[in-house]
């Protein structure tokens, strides 16, 4: 299955790298592959990480195989990077018509200072990105580009988000929680997954978040080598 999606028009602002939109991509409606987060095998970009590592070279943090909710209309996206070498990073950001359950690209980020880091990636979309509409259903990728003569052997990963409004009852809760742990606990509470990992990857400094951070992040490792990885990673906060 082809991973290219015809770009749409509602919502769409596309920021791009002049002359390099549409370089990886295909004229077509099929959705991506279902990855379940992961990017194929141990597969990087060079053969020596591939030898060396049993763990993939991108892993998105959302549960595998679930649309996973949010309340926020401007979520935080998370991935971990393995390697160590700085690389072309695209992003892109799906909305499944509630319909037809066709998809159309509504976002794209594939800018010249858009690049890896080995450890945890947190994307913060602000003001000027699409914002996401209550009720919707989407689906976000990202991609590394190892070579961009050559797309298809570049690592990518792809999960599910679906923006839903919260209820009066969690709103109050909300706005009467003392602190940010207390919010995480809400989240978690209501499987909003999304706010509760942004909310623990915003704020390192207490140990009590600390552990929760611990707790989410093992929720998405696949086995203790994954696990390892994800704990001791460092935390790199990109906003666009």
């Amino acid at each position: 299955m082809k991973r290219g999606l015809a770009i749409g028009t509602a919502l769409s602002l596309i920021l791009i790298t002049p002359g390099h939109a549409g370089a990886n991509r295909n004229n077509s409606d099929d959705l991506p592959p279902n990855t379940g987060g992961r990017s194929g095998g141990s597969r990087g970009c060079s053969y020596q990480s591939a030898v060396n590592s049993s763990v993939p070279a991108l892993v998105l943090l959302a549960p595998a195989r679930s649309r996973s909710q949010t309340i926020s209309t401007r979520p935080t996206f998370a991935w971990f990077v393995r390697d160590r070498e700085s690389l072309p990073m695209e992003f892109r950001l799906y909305e499944y018509d509630p319909v037809s359950s066709d998809a159309k690209l509504v976002a794209e980020i594939l800018d010249e200072n858009f690049k890896s880091a080995p450890g945890i990636m947190t994307l913060s979309l602000s003001e000027t990105m699409p914002q996401l509409a209550v009720g919707r259903k989407y689906l976000w990728q990202v991609e590394l580009v190892c070579d961009r003569h050559r797309p298809s052997g570049n690592p990518f990963a792809d999960a599910e988000i679906e923006v839903v409004a919260p209820s009066p009852a969690l709103d109050d809760r909300l706005e009467r929680a003392k602190n940010e742990l207390d919010r995480v606990a809400l989240y978690e509470e209501k499987d909003l997954w999304y706010d509760a990992l942004a909310a623990v990857l915003r704020d390192s400094s207490d140990s009590q978040l600390e552990n929760w951070r611990s707790t989410l992040l093992d929720r998405v490792a696949q086995g203790e080598a994954e696990s390892e990885q994800f704990q001791q990673s460092h935390i790199h906060r990109i906003q666009r």
